[in-house]
């Protein structure tokens, strides 16, 4: 048998040049046929003998013709070719019900393209390096089952002693970098990644100009001070310039030579940020958060994200397996810092459903949703194929009694199926595409670069792709089926024939009991999230979030000292009181319901049995001055605050809130206890004061442990000045800058801005884009059960047009035929319903496990959309039932 690559040329031309292929063919076989017939004449037979018996011996033309293509072995592509111009051609004809069908299709897919894309950025989309699967996420995790990442001691000895890996790298975001191309310029604040000499070598990323980093430039802490630019980075801050390599730029003050810049191939290993630029490990100390840090030697300082490279012939059992082993290892070696301390191996796929649930769920939910709007399209969809099937009997009995055999009717049936839902996903990735559009415009307040990965990518337009196939099957076999099976010689009488026995309409039954429960879910589950959302927003956040000026400083960016530090935060503060319109300033590592994650803190309250199993207690803290709660309004029930006598040479002091203090200490007062920082043996800590309960991350998270440390004990160089004011905050901005100025000219202000504004985005317009998207769901599901319903009762209504006449001949009214025709139609939305509320309260459920913390039933809910639902339905189904009131007797019964 000849090469498929040799007889490739033809079977291409076979299909592209159709006509002109048949046209040689019939050349061909018309000269042989001649030739044959020239033979037998010159055998003595006549012209009409001699054609008879050339035709014999050929087997006849149209045998060899077929017999001819088939050896081409392109027969199947060209039928479904015919079959294809033949459904364009059918559907053409009916171009209301078509337009119709593709949009409701493409609604559907539309719909669910944009949650695919959040689905596939999350979850799904490999990482942008060599042989992605190859990549292992290397984490610590404790008896409780918390998973953090390295130390620096620790990464060393994994690098050292591991062998189910052929490298393995580590780690650092660095969120906030004082950068300046030149000595003289102010530096403005980037965001970087410290990373490891084998970094790129493991990841299998090659600099598009440069070099990456050596091994020896990351063993020497503080030698070499060398940066490999983002791919973006260098073409926002150096205009793409091929000559950056080697030039010297300045990070936090100190001098790095440039040595390459990044593919563009690889944006970073983060979802929603891209590093700027990369810098090694061995300069972490330049950018440390805390001076008091020893990164170097601390084995129990875990922030180092590592990830390695699993050898081709080694499994990730086995490499679980090395890792078990060195874990017990080192807790044998290092009982302080190691002990009942494991390690896991993930992939990329198990890290980010297992570790990110937070985004594996919200993910999840929005394309369940999304799925839950496509079905209930593809059951309109389906709904009204089975109507327009109906109208085309004769056609299919002719076509049946012609010798058609009744799988060739099948696949000319799903083919039209297949071009409309082909259709409506190449229009559904034109509405996903604005649905990415939209989200690509929603902009995050923050000076840093915050992505939103969010994108089309060839897996969601295969996804989407495949969808439409799905939804051609979903919504033409039924009808396929149904229509090619038929009493023959009913079919040629007449065109309105229907399939004998009980069940010829339990298909549209249930499509429509199905789109029904499915909008009814979707609009119980949007109700339901603008309730939680309302309700949370309606307990209150515990603070005062108006005429609030937020200031974020970072005083390491200019090499500040600790000392330097905190005086210029005091000075700061002592001239900002004397401002007018100031009313008072307060200073926070983190401001609540903000963008960052607060600080945890491992406490042993004294006097408190530990379970054997724990070292410590975790909690979330925050570092504040005297000022804080004053200006946000945070009452201190108990107690006392902060006060200018709690100095670093003070006995150390906290105030935790009243949750914490209810949870530890329920029947005393916690004013006067004492808890351990980092274990039993840290240092005590007496509690001072109580402060109210407030909300901390989320509007609508529980009541949780909280405590605050004062600045001067605590230090931390990052902080947020919080400027209380009795007019527009804004107008603050420049005596704020005044200040600033008059304390050090090369001092960066980041993120200035009202909190209101951050309150807005983060805690209202964030979770609003999560509503309104499945309040769109909600309503698109309504919209298509709406049409469905319509659509169903459309069909009842001219399948039984003889049936109305004759009722109305012997003497029914109006009111009876409308009953007639209404009440299956409100029989399926109650049966719907019903099913819907199940659904309602099962996403009900769900939603309060991850959002909104609430228990029972929200009874006025259901209250609002179970009658709306059955509001909608019911005038869908009266408008075609109205027109069946209508009909003339005369008319109904001119064949009869």
């Amino acid at each position: 048998m000849e090469h498929w690559w040799y007889t490739l040329p033809l079977r291409l031309k076979s299909i592209l040049l159709r006509r002109r292929m048949e046209r040689e063919l019939e050349e061909e076989l018309q000269f042989h046929l001649e030739h044959k017939i020239e033979e037998g004449i010159a055998e003595g037979l006549s012209p009409a003998e001699a054609r008879y018996r050339a035709l014999r011996a050929m087997d006849g033309l149209e045998q060899r013709k077929e017999e001819m293509r088939d050896l081409r072995q392109v027969q199947w592509l060209t039928d479904f070719l015919d079959d294809v111009r033949y459904a364009m051609r059918s559907l053409r004809r009916t171009p209301g019900l078509t337009a119709f069908v593709v949009m409701t299709i493409a609604l559907g897919i539309g719909m669910t393209a944009t949650p695919f894309s959040m689905l596939d950025a999350l979850v799904f989309r490999p990482y942008p390096v060599a042989s992605p699967g190859e990549i292992m996420t290397l984490m610590s995790s404790s008896r409780d089952n918390r998973y953090d990442a390295f130390s620096y001691r620790e990464y060393m000895d994994l690098k050292a002693h591991a062998e189910s890996y052929s490298g393995v790298a580590a780690s650092l975001p660095l969120s906030a970098v004082g950068f300046s191309a030149k000595a003289d310029t102010t530096p403005v604040v980037r965001g970087g990644m410290l990373v490891s000499g084998n970094y790129f070598r493991v990841l299998g990323v090659e600099p598009q100009l440069g070099r990456g980093f050596r091994d020896d430039e990351d063993t020497v802490p503080g030698r070499d001070a060398v940066v490999v630019l983002a791919p973006g980075f260098w073409k926002r801050e150096f205009a793409s310039d091929p000559s950056v390599v080697g030039r010297v730029v300045r990070l936090n003050g100190a001098e790095f030579t440039v040595i390459g810049v990044a593919p563009e191939s690889f944006p970073g290993m983060l979802i929603f940020s891209r590093p700027e630029f990369y810098v090694p490990l061995a300069m972490a100390k330049l950018f440390s958060t805390d001076p008091r840090k020893s990164f170097f030697v601390d084995r129990d300082d875990r922030e180092l994200l590592v990830r390695a490279r699993l050898k081709r012939e080694v499994t990730q059992a086995q490499a679980q397996h090395e890792m078990d082993l060195l874990a017990r290892g080192f807790e044998r070696e290092y009982p302080k810092f190691n002990r009942d301390r494991g390690a896991v191996v993930r992939t990329q796929f198990e890290l980010r459903t297992r570790e990110d649930d937070v985004n594996w769920k919200f993910s999840v939910i929005f394309t369940m949703l999304a799925l839950g709007v496509l079905l209930v399209a593809c059951t309109n969809a389906a709904g009204l194929m089975l109507s327009r099937a109906r109208t085309r009997t004769r056609e299919i009995a002719v076509r049946l009694a012609m010798g058609a055999g009744r799988f060739r009717l099948i696949r000319l049936l799903l083919t039209e199926s297949l071009v409309i839902a082909i259709l409506g996903g190449l229009g559904g990735i034109g509405v996903g595409y604005a649905g990415i559009e939209l989200l690509q415009r929603f902009e995050i307040p923050a000076d840093l670069p915050v992505t939103v990965p969010f994108r089309m990518d060839l897996r969601v337009l295969t996804a989407s792709l495949a969808l439409s196939v799905l939804c051609a099957l979903f919504c033409g076999l039924a009808p396929a089926l149904q229509s090619t099976r038929m009493d023959l010689a009913a079919g040629l009488k007449t065109a309105d024939v229907d399939m004998p026995g009980r069940r010829r309409l339990w298909g549209r039954n249930a499509l429509v009991v199905s789109q029904v429960a499915m909008s009814l879910m979707l609009l119980a589950a949007s109700f339901l999230m603008v309730r939680g959302f309302r309700s949370s927003l309606g307990e209150g956040i515990g603070f005062a979030k108006d005429h609030l000026l937020m200031v974020k400083f970072d005083p390491r960016l200019i090499q500040y000292s600790e000392a330097q530090t905190q005086q210029f935060y005091r000075l700061l503060t002592e001239r900002l009181r004397g401002t007018a319109a100031v009313r008072s300033t307060g200073l926070t590592q983190n401001p609540p319901l903000g963008l960052d994650s607060f600080e945890q803190l491992a406490f042993v309250p004294d006097g408190f049995e530990m379970p054997r199993d724990r070292e410590s207690f975790q909690t979330k803290m925050d570092t504040v001055n005297a000022g804080y709660f004053p200006t946000m309004g945070i009452g201190i029930t108990r107690g006392r605050g902060f006060a200018e006598s709690d100095s670093a040479e003070a006995p150390r002091v906290a105030i935790v809130n009243e949750h914490f203090a209810r949870h530890y200490w329920p029947n005393e007062d916690a004013v006067g206890k004492h808890f351990r920082m980092d274990g039993r043996t840290g240092p005590a800590v007496r509690i001072v004061g109580i402060a109210q309960t407030v909300k901390y991350g989320e509007t609508f998270e529980k009541a949780m442990d909280f405590v605050y440390l004062p600045m001067a004990q605590h230090a931390a160089p990052r902080m947020v000045l919080m400027v209380k004011t009795s007019g527009d905050p804004m107008q603050l901005v420049q005596p704020v800058k005044d200040v600033v100025r008059g304390l050090d000219p090369n001092m960066p202000m980041i993120e200035t801005r009202t909190y209101e504004d951050l309150y807005r985005y983060a805690s209202v317009d964030g979770p609003q884009v999560a509503i309104n998207l499945v309040g769109t769901f909600g309503a698109v599901g309504l919209l298509l059960a709406m049409a469905g319903l319509y659509g169903l009762v459309a069909y009842n209504v001219a399948r039984r047009t003889r049936e109305i006449g004759i009722r109305m001949a012997i003497g029914a009214n109006q009111m009876d035929v409308l009953r007639l025709m209404m009440g299956k139609g409100l029989v399926l939305v109650g049966i719907g319903t019903v099913i819907g509320l199940g659904l309602g309260f099962a996403v009900e459920r769900l939603l309060n496990s991850m959002l909104f913390n609430a228990g029972g039933v929200d009874v006025l809910a259901y209250l609002v959309v179970v009658p709306v639902m059955l509001l909608v339905t019911t005038f869908a189904a009266y408008v075609p039932a109205r027109s069946a009131t209508r009909i003339a007797p005369t008319r109904a019964l001119r064949y009869e």
